[in-house]
């Protein structure tokens, strides 16, 4: 959406355009107010919001055209933004720690074969468990709990982009997991991780019935 939608009048760390640089625009506002500027400025500009009365000053009055992106679209959108956009793209894989909750919940799927990886390859959990999430996994593997504690996020991410045992890819794939299935399951296992270390603290009363 970036690409199609904004690149031509805004770019990201590179200075103003047509429109402001967005680095950092997430932090520079709200996510309501940017929501709406983004559905019609015209009309927050025309609610005499200060902010949006500078911008349109600035910008030599040129109003952003009104976008039809659904809400969804808009909090991807705004996600990206936050989560530092091309620059991450450029940079290589995400930290884990941009997550949103539905990408943390797709890494859930993924390790429980809910949702296939892209290499056809079988949920981790077929030879692993995580406490709290997958306790009932195979026991091929390690347990999982607290991989990403002992991997940190660029020792994790080589790990998943290498592959496991047992992997079965099928023929037209070269990766046993695609980008964002790797970001997702990256994801999935530092929320298990600090859910583990809250189970394990004292703190947590569960694990004491």
């Amino acid at each position: 959406m970036f690409t199609r939608k904004c690149s031509s009048c805004h770019t990201f760390g590179k200075g103003d355009l047509v429109g402001p640089d967005l680095k950092g625009a997430t932090d520079r506002h709200s996510r309501s107010w940017l929501t709406a500027w983004i559905q019609s400025s015209e009309s927050v500009i025309r609610s005499g919001d200060p902010a949006a009365g500078l911008l349109f000053k600035k910008y030599k009055q040129q109003r952003m055209p009104e976008q039809s992106f659904s809400p969804a679209e808009i909090a991807a959108l705004l996600d990206y933004l936050a989560a530092s956009g091309p620059e991450a793209a450029a940079g290589g894989m995400r930290r884990a720690d941009s997550a949103t909750p539905a990408e943390v919940e797709m890494g859930r799927s993924l390790f429980v074969g809910a949702v296939p990886m892209a290499g056809g390859s079988a949920g981790c959990i077929s030879c692993h468990a995580i406490s709290g999430h997958a306790s009932n996994g195979g026991s091929l593997g390690p347990d999982l709990t607290h991989v990403y504690s002992r991997f940190q996020d660029k020792g994790l991410t080589a790990l998943l982009d290498r592959g496991c045992f047992p992997r079965v890819l099928d023929e037209s794939s070269e990766r046993e997991l695609s980008d964002q299935q790797l970001f997702a399951l990256k994801a999935f296992l530092r929320h298990a991780d600090s859910r583990g270390q809250a189970d394990t603290s004292g703190t947590n009363v569960v694990s004491k019935r």
